[in-house]
């Protein structure tokens, strides 16, 4: 019969040794709603991936993305260039047409307060179309 060692007891005199960080690949889950499971299912078929390879790749795309803020500054010489246009147009409109000041300030106006609207119902469009459409 083979002899059983017992290791010894613990002495706090042994040199204490740290445990090697793991280089091993860590697993990430998350929850999906059955729609959601289908998309991702019917993607990673249409890529000819497996779920997880298809997850996997379409993280690492996202985080390759540059981060985006909620409102972004405008580029200033962008702004500057639109300003002026605006101003140009502004002052042809009041200088070859017979309408009152008053007609041209309510114009103005009116563009001042649908633009941003405007803007954001064009960016979200863009936002929508599909990569390969662009």
């Amino acid at each position: 019969m083979p002899l059983l060692r017992i290791p010894p007891p613990p002495d706090s005199a042994a040199p204490h040794v740290e445990p090697k960080p793991s280089t091993a690949l860590k697993t990430i889950s998350t929850r999906l709603p059955p729609a959601e499971v289908k998309a991702v299912e019917a993607a990673a078929e249409i890529a000819g991936q497996t779920c997880a390879e298809w997850m996997r790749e379409a993280i690492l795309l996202h985080l390759k993305r540059p981060a985006r803020k909620k409102k972004s500054s405008p580029d200033p010489t962008l702004l500057a260039e639109i300003l002026g246009l605006r101003s140009l147009v502004q002052n042809l409109i009041a200088a070859a047409s017979d309408l009152p000041d008053e007609t041209v300030q309510r114009i103005v106006k009116h563009a001042d307060t649908i633009k941003e609207g405007k803007a954001e119902e064009i960016l979200k469009r863009l936002e929508d179309v599909p990569q390969e459409a662009k």
